[in-house]
């Protein structure tokens, strides 16, 4: 039996016997105890623990029609979605159960994420509570992890802005590249995910590219290093916007009105501002928003005389 499979069924919970076990009985379904403890080359006594605690854990049927006891190993794939659905029970359950005892939410600080399980899981729950706006620099691989959660933040009303490297859409969302996408594909050895929220929390992380394993991964929770992280992104969104209205010939006036469109879109006083309202003077930035209004109507007033 190969090692990387006593390995991943061992960070399911099993013991180095139920592993032998369970596979042997892949190979030879309705075997008997004694016919399994030879196949897997393990003990009778043994063997028939590991039967009883694998069969708790929803991995072996007992079949008892017949005139000896016999085993069956699920197939993988039935045995996951049984244990996802008793995960899922046991989540509501405890959810329920500890409403009022946590102590609240995981204070703000700089923590490190040693897993790609622990990665994907963070970024799936930023993308789930973010409010008003999600920036995303993403590589293919991890992408196709994170798809339906970009598009469920997005149908939720979170403007979603995406740095992509290979063509093709992502529903609900704005897609971005940059000019050679291709060449960073080519010279990177790892993939690359990162994801800030409504300036208050970001993820930055390098992961391996066969999937097990992280270069390294930083979910930052505080609100002044995520509004810095914010604004490198948005501002190479930008720059990469930009470039390509230029490209495309765009006229000065063009260019201003989207670049001025996604500012409005994406600088909003509820997922920036309002973040830094302890360091901000909201009334100066109010103000600072009715002028750039004054200014933006002035502009199009003049645009719209132009065209006649």
């Amino acid at each position: 039996m190969k090692e990387s499979v006593v390995d991943h069924l061992t960070e399911l919970g099993f013991s180095g016997a139920e592993a032998a076990v369970y596979v042997a009985l892949l190979s030879e379904p309705k075997a008997t105890g004694y016919r399994i403890a030879r196949l897997a080359g393990k003990p009778v006594p043994n063997t028939y623990k590991a039967l009883d605690a694998l069969h708790k854990k929803g991995a072996v049927i007992v079949d008892e029609t017949g005139r000896g006891r016999t085993y069956t190993a699920l197939p993988v794939g039935e045995f996951f979605e049984g244990m996802k659905r008793r995960l899922d029970t046991l989540r509501g359950h405890l959810e329920e159960e500890l409403k009022g005892l946590e102590a609240g939410s995981v204070e703000g600080g700089i923590y490190q994420l040693t897993t790609q399980d622990r990665v994907y899981g963070r970024a799936k729950m930023l993308l789930r509570e973010a409010k008003s706006v999600a920036l995303v620099d993403i590589f293919p691989t991890p992408l196709e992890h994170l798809r339906g959660d970009l598009e469920a933040a997005a149908k939720r009303g979170v403007h979603v802005w995406v740095l992509v490297y290979l063509p093709g859409g992502i529903k609900g969302c704005e897609v971005i590249a940059p000019k050679q996408p291709a060449m960073h594909l080519e010279i990177w050895k790892a993939d690359w995910m990162n994801i800030i929220v409504d300036s208050r929390e970001a993820l930055y992380s390098l992961l391996k590219k066969d999937g097990n394993g992280v270069h390294r991964a930083v979910w930052i929770k505080d609100p002044y290093l995520a509004l810095q992280a914010f604004s490198g992104a948005f501002h190479e969104f930008i720059f990469d916007r930009a470039g390509q209205l230029i490209w495309s010939g765009k006229s000065k006036d063009e260019l201003a009105a989207e670049l001025r469109d996604l500012s409005r879109r994406y600088i909003t006083d509820d997922s920036y501002y309002e973040v830094q309202r302890a360091w901000v003077d909201m009334d100066k930035v109010k103000e600072m928003r009715r002028r750039a209004d004054r200014e933006d109507a002035a502009l199009r007033r003049k645009a719209a005389k132009e065209k006649k």
